[in-house]
């Protein structure tokens, strides 16, 4: 009995992952990033890009950031990064981007509803409290990098 109950375990999930389908886009290549200042450590999730993997080639590195209207951290970039991805022209709570015009790469933190941005594109997601932020100085030296 237990080894049909095991068998038909097994086959309902290769049936879940035929009827799923393969996974494909930022599924199937998501990093694990951290952002750190000072002891504070913020981890998010980049999803798979043109411009993504330009960022992730750049890794490890310490930017400075700034802190704009209370709502983003953003820094220059060293070297310009792919725009071969959508782009937007708002952002949400959370997104991690690349304000292509200007070269940054930006954290976005506190959406107060003036979230319009032209050619944005945005490479993942943080997964951390949004808080964390809100103790940070305006300008600071973060440390980004794939997690370990």
């Amino acid at each position: 009995m237990k080894r049909k109950m095991a068998k038909m375990v097994l086959l309902g999930s290769a049936a879940c992952a035929l009827l799923a389908g393969p996974m494909t886009g930022s599924a199937a290549a998501a990093t694990q990033i951290t952002m750190t200042v000072g002891n504070t450590v913020i981890a998010a999730t980049l999803d798979d890009s043109a411009t993504t993997r330009d960022f992730i080639k750049s890794l490890p590195v310490t930017m400075k950031m700034t802190r704009w209207g209370h709502r983003e951290y953003y820094g220059k970039v060293a070297n310009r990064l792919s725009e071969d991805a959508p782009k937007r022209n708002r952002f949400a709570n959370g997104d991690v981007a690349y304000w292509a015009p200007g070269g940054s790469f930006a954290v976005f933190f506190n959406d107060t509803g003036n979230t319009s941005l032209s050619d944005l594109i945005v490479m993942g997601k943080v997964t951390s409290d949004l808080k964390a932020f809100d103790a940070l100085d305006e300008s600071v030296d973060m440390r980004i990098e794939v997690a370990k």
